[in-house]
């Protein structure tokens, strides 16, 4: 069903562009860097440029096999910028890059500098792509749930609004059925960008579940100044709405937020927190000087700025992603939009620190989870977290990182909030 509106979508927009003139540029100029590149690199390849031909046979290839490489980079490149092949031009070199990645492992190349770089050269070609043709758009969902109707979200959503102790308006969405889990959102995310859009198909089987714009994002209001206390009167505000007590699960700061409301005692069944970002145990670099540094960019207008330091210098995002993501306009645009809110995780996380001293009065259950791969400071922060909470559980998702895939974090919440 879903691929055959997909594919109706697709017929009615083809060989029109439904999209703004600059976001046609972008795609036309996001293109034409990644064909220039690719072609530069196959016409030194069709002519046995010295310099070209070392390099590939530093890669393990021989003399004889570059000619080659060079005609199948050149038909690829040559596909991409055909208008009514660029699709399969697109995914012809994907391939071609994709076994670029596999020659710079198998050599043992630097990772983010030549590991990645063919990776970042995709990126290129498939955001350039999906910005200046409007059938490949129609196939994205995002793009596709902008015209739809007020009121109405994803497929057995509800949206409506509940209004905070402040007056301030939050927005929300319902599905499923059985008790009510409020999904908490980190820093950046809100009903649109983020994890709780993955999560809450998963969870509505078991549960209603009610994923809202935290104050400041997306449809929900916002009210200065800000205080941790008036996004756990949200939270109260939620519950009130859903007329029971709620389950909360809270990922990264959404995580720490939940604890906070567990901690402020308002009706909750259980929590569970994954990753809360608690990083500033043992002298680790953060806390107020963060949050201080938030808030200049912020009140001196550099959104920009604010998500920029927030990745680099709090997330350590490697520098190439940072870039990656800012050649990307409908993904830097949505981060920039939630980026005077940075601060407020950073008000919630307590300068990075666990509160030991709140987290000690929570009477609920609390399950603290952390992926088997990520960094080793959530695991400490996670653990430190149980270990604060009176009879909290401890949880190790096997094979995860901080990104945590839905289908493996979804079955943990569900065997805790059902015991």
């Amino acid at each position: 069903m879903q691929s055959t509106a997909q594919r109706q979508t697709f017929m009615e927009v083809a060989g029109r562009d439904v999209g703004s003139g600059g976001r046609l540029w972008a795609g036309r100029a996001l293109s034409a860097l990644a064909a220039l590149f690719l072609a530069f690199d196959s016409v030194g390849k069709l002519l046995q440029v010295e310099p070209v031909v070392a390099g590939t046979r530093s890669l393990g290839y021989p003399e004889t096999a570059v000619f080659g490489l060079g005609v199948t980079l050149a038909l690829c490149v040559a596909a991409y910028v055909i208008p009514g092949t660029s699709a399969l031009g697109a995914i012809l070199l994907t391939g071609y890059l994709g076994g670029a990645v596999a020659t710079h492992v198998r050599v043992g190349s630097p990772f983010l500098s030549h590991v990645l770089f063919p990776a970042y050269i995709a990126a290129l070609v498939w955001g350039g792509l999906l910005l200046r043709d409007p059938r490949l758009r129609a196939l994205v969902p995002r793009f596709g749930e902008r015209g739809a109707p007020a009121g109405l979200g994803r497929r057995g959503e509800v949206m409506s609004q509940v209004i905070s102790r402040d007056g301030t308006a939050i927005a929300y969405e319902r599905s499923g059925n059985g008790p009510a889990l409020i999904l908490v959102d980190g820093a950046l995310c809100s009903r649109s960008f983020g994890p709780s859009a993955s999560l809450a198909p998963l969870l509505a089987p078991h549960f209603t579940v009610y994923r809202y714009d935290r104050r400041g994002r997306g449809q929900s209001g916002d009210m200065l100044p800000y205080a941790r206390e008036r996004e756990i009167e949200d939270i109260a505000a939620l519950i009130r709405e859903a007329g029971e007590p709620a389950f909360l699960l809270g990922l990264s700061s959404g995580g720490a937020l939940a604890l906070e409301a567990a901690a402020s005692g308002i009706d909750i069944r259980k929590v569970a927190a994954y990753e809360p970002p608690y990083v500033g145990q043992n002298g680790n670099p953060g806390g107020a000087d963060h949050e201080r540094r938030l808030q200049e960019l912020v009140a001196a207008g550099h959104r920009s700025g604010a998500v920029t330091y927030f990745m680099r210098s709090m997330v350590q995002v490697p520098a190439p992603f940072v870039l990656m993501m800012r050649l990307m306009p409908w993904v830097w645009r949505q981060l920039k939009a939630v980026a005077h809110t940075l601060p407020y995780d950073a008000a919630v996380m307590s300068e990075f620190k666990v509160p030991r001293a709140r987290l000690r009065s929570i009477s609920v259950p609390v399950l603290a989870m952390h992926g088997s791969r990520t960094d080793a400071r959530l695991k400490l922060a996670a653990q430190e977290v149980a270990e604060a909470v009176p009879g909290a559980t401890h949880r190790v998702l096997a094979g995860q990182t901080h990104n945590v895939k839905p289908g493996v974090l979804v079955p943990a919440v569900v065997e805790f909030f059902s015991a």
